[in-house]
């Protein structure tokens, strides 16, 4: 009987984490977000466009001010499979366009995989917060 009733409770937690697992929605990754590469620091802004879908712009590039306003980020899409959005990046510093998967690590820090055929870099990326 014991027995019985521990799995019984056991079977209902997976059950009610499963379904809160299903019933996820996409993190909020709008807002300005700073890159922790050393050498090449850059704020960019995060942005839902008319589309749905999630735009970044450069804002603010110490080393190249004429890549302010630059779109970096296009078509992310929220997959609610793999809990990522998915799209392509224009990287500042190159000519091409590459595929990048974003993931919400918390609420202000996100983590961007980048690839591009066989070659892959991970980018992470703070959130900019008011001092208000």
């Amino acid at each position: 009987m014991k027995s019985s009733v521990k799995h019984s409770g056991i079977m209902i937690a997976f059950l009610f984490c499963g379904l809160s697992a299903l019933g996820q929605t996409p993190g909020n990754i709008t807002g300005n977000w700073k890159s922790e590469i050393k050498d090449k620091p850059l704020e960019m802004e995060i942005y839902v466009a008319a589309d749905s879908a999630y735009y970044g712009k450069i804002i603010n590039d110490k080393n190249n001010p004429s890549k302010n306003g630059t779109l970096t980020l296009k078509k992310l899409k929220y997959d609610k499979a793999s809990q990522t959005f998915t799209g392509t990046m224009r990287p500042p510093d190159a000519n091409m366009e590459v595929d990048v998967t974003a993931s919400i690590i918390d609420n202000d820090r996100l983590k961007l995989i980048v690839r591009k055929l066989f070659i892959t870099r991970t980018v992470y990326l703070t959130r900019i917060k008011n001092n208000k």
